[in-house]
């Protein structure tokens, strides 16, 4: 079984005369353009044609990135087969139809999927949105963790059923921020905690070796470029597991992975090294100008969208007003999601600081608070625990988990509820606490 690096979370993984290509993001930004690609991806379209299956791992740009697969040509796109993980919604097996691919197949949580003879696949789902891919072929069995962020419980379900990997693929770094103002203290604790985490999944998964992807980036905008800071980098990432006596390999956009064979990280290691130093000087967005009306509608919209999903009591008693100051607008705004109200208020502070743009998009798009805590452009002065039960309902309003009843008791969630039973309830409690 062979992999190749192409960029960030995009490899193409080679095993029994077929080649799977995960997460292919090849060109410009994400997350409402507030990440950039480190280093360009190393790819050529001379190679779809060996491609014989597309996996995305969930709906997150840096993973389905719509322009690099609206960009594929025609007829990859009618010959190969998209892999995704099965949901209780349609959204994204018609998203993918919208897009031109003819070929979905849709993976159970848990289930072992024959593609071909002598190749197999498994997919667990990790929360509401994350999917971790399995890669079975001649007795070797690479698991691709993605950015997953999949707990110990998790991957004792994963060895259980699939004995030990070879090879985990895993992100490094930061994926975001929650805004906490006290950014200098938490932020070294999170990074630390991230390579704590690939090395916990090392050890439960079993495997010989973690190859790190996934966190290939830089934050590209004023209000995010903190972030860069106290990202962590593959040298860190290679030192922390060298001391802990476990094996990584690193490799660079291009590479080519053979597994079960010696890897030397030495070359790979120098280009990110000269990666992210570069990165520290490379040119950043400043925040698009938008007008306050355009806001004011965004939030009033978002409401009424609520509202035809969620019973009217619970948004009253789940959201309660929240302030936001608007540093760029020289404004702050108490928006009440539950009353369908936002109106410019007379104080100086607020709950929240966000600039004009990221909160009209936070605002417009369902997935929008998601990208806020991605993109790192936000500030939570007060009030967190009210901003929380916000991106918990707004994170299951993205997820189309309705709580009408018409839209919540159906044959379909009842049955994806009984699929996910077993570890469900301690990974909704595990991915609350990652939100305090």
């Amino acid at each position: 079984m062979k992999i190749r690096l192409v960029a960030h979370a995009s490899v193409v993984v080679e095993a029994a005369g077929a080649a799977i290509w995960t997460d292919p993001w090849l060109s410009g930004k994400v997350f409402n353009n507030s990440w950039s690609l480190l280093l360009p991806p190393a790819w050529d379209d001379a190679r779809l044609g060996a491609i014989d299956y597309l996996w995305v791992s969930h709906e997150h740009p840096d993973h389905f990135h719509l322009p690099t697969l609206r960009g594929l040509p025609e007829a990859f796109k009618r010959r190969v087969t998209v892999l995704f993980q099965e949901l209780p919604t349609d959204k994204m097996p018609q998203a993918f139809a919208r897009l031109g691919f003819s070929r979905i197949k849709l993976l159970p949580h848990r289930g072992l999927v024959e593609l071909r003879p002598g190749l197999h696949v498994y997919c667990y789902q990790v929360g509401q949105m994350d999917s971790l891919l399995a890669v079975m072929a001649d007795g070797t069995c690479v698991v691709n963790v993605n950015d997953a962020e999949a707990d110990a419980s998790d991957c004792r379900i994963v060895r259980g059923d699939l004995g030990p990997a070879q090879v985990v693929l895993n992100q490094f770094s930061l994926a975001g921020y929650g805004g906490e103002a006290d950014r200098s203290t938490r932020l070294p604790l999170k990074a630390r905690a991230v390579i704590d985490a690939m090395v916990g999944n090392h050890r439960d998964l079993g495997a010989e070796a973690t190859i790190p992807i996934a966190s290939f980036v830089r934050f590209s905008c004023e209000d995010n470029a903190y972030m860069n800071a106290y990202a962590n980098t593959p040298r860190r990432v290679a030192e922390a597991f060298e001391h802990v006596g476990l094996r990584l390999d690193v490799l660079a956009p291009g590479d080519v992975y053979e597994v079960g064979q010696a890897w030397d990280s030495g070359p790979a290691l120098a280009v990110w090294d000269g990666a992210f130093a570069r990165a520290q000087s490379e040119p950043l967005d400043r925040p698009a100008r938008v007008e306050l009306a355009a806001i004011v509608e965004a939030a009033r919209g978002l409401a009424a969208r609520l509202a035809e999903h969620y019973p009217g009591w619970l948004l009253r008693a789940w959201l309660g007003p929240v302030t936001i100051r608007v540093p760029d607008l020289g404004v702050v705004l108490a928006v009440d999601l539950a009353r369908g109200r936002c109106e410019e208020v007379a104080r100086e502070d607020g709950d929240l600081e966000v600039n004009g743009q990221p909160l009209l998009f936070a605002l417009g798009q369902p997935f929008g608070v998601q990208t806020l805590g991605v993109s790192a452009r936000l500030v939570v002065r007060r009030n967190a625990s009210l901003w929380k039960r916000h991106r918990v309902l707004l994170s299951m309003y993205n997820a189309e988990v309705y709580l009408r009843p018409r839209e919540l008791l159906t044959r379909r969630n009842l049955g994806h509820a009984r699929a996910r039973l077993r570890g469900g309830l301690r990974q909704l409690r595990y991915q609350l606490e990652r939100m305090r």
